[in-house]
């Protein structure tokens, strides 16, 4: 699935390579293309036990370009962060 810039509802879904179960605190940390480069975080939700995943609020898609997303997890046990991996926002027909 495309993710296009303004999308409201689009799934943002990323695997901990582990069980993040416990986590307190997770979050999907963003840095959006652009100068300067405007970085943030979104609150997220654990599925099964590996999983975290935010779901798309208006304005938070507003630039297209490369973005970089990472998950960051911290639980009683371990506090840390995911691979940092590419999404690609594309794009409309304005």
């Amino acid at each position: 699935m495309k993710v296009h810039k303004n999308d409201v509802g689009t799934k943002i879904k990323l695997d901990a390579g582990c069980d993040i179960s416990s986590a307190t605190v997770v979050k999907i940390l963003y840095s959006k293309p652009g100068k300067p480069r405007v970085e943030g975080a979104w609150v997220a939700i654990l599925e099964d036990t590996n999983y975290a995943y935010y779901i798309t609020k208006a304005g938070d898609l507003s630039i297209s370009g490369d973005w970089q997303i990472q998950l960051y997890v911290e639980s009683p046990a371990w506090t840390g962060y995911g691979e940092t991996v590419g999404l690609k926002v594309y794009d409309n027909l304005e």
